[in-house]
């Protein structure tokens, strides 16, 4: 998920929908603690493990993604490195739309967004306005995923 990301040179990163924390893990264990991190998830059943877990270091929020420049305003930050997705990518409109937007004004501004799916066709027509590559295909996953960026 963070091939070609130099993790310990980042500053200002945002997690949309962690679930079990796989790639918090990751984060937690290689950028530097002078990184501020908020993970954002919706799911309250996801929150205490995630606060448990990372919590001493990242700022664990129950909410939207649809909210994440709020978020990101409301602390002063003045950009935001590295945006790391585990959203799936059939979300309601009433997300997806504040939530493309944002990932487009902040992608423009050369804020790399990672993410991955398990459906490369179906997810590619949602995506289409940001320039996105695939960076990695990984078959031997179960279910097999892909792995894709921006900047």
């Amino acid at each position: 998920m963070f091939e070609g990301i130099n993790l310990s040179e980042q500053e200002f990163i945002v997690e949309l929908g962690p679930g079990t924390g796989c790639f918090t893990r990751e984060l937690h264990a290689n950028v530097p603690e002078t990184c501020k991190v908020i993970v954002i998830e919706l799911n309250p059943d996801y929150i205490p493990h995630l606060r448990s877990a990372y919590g001493d270091r990242f700022e664990i929020i129950q909410g939207s993604a649809a909210d994440l420049d709020s978020y990101v305003e409301e602390r002063g930050w003045p950009r935001v490195d590295l945006i790391v997705s585990g959203l799936p990518f059939t979300l309601s409109g009433e997300v997806m739309q504040p939530l493309m937007a944002a990932l487009q004004k902040h992608t423009d501004a050369g804020t790399v967004y990672r993410w991955f799916t398990y459906f490369p066709r179906m997810m590619e027509r949602h995506y289409r306005r940001l320039a996105f590559r695939r960076v990695r295909s990984v078959l031997r996953n179960l279910p097999p995923m892909w792995v894709y960026t921006v900047n």
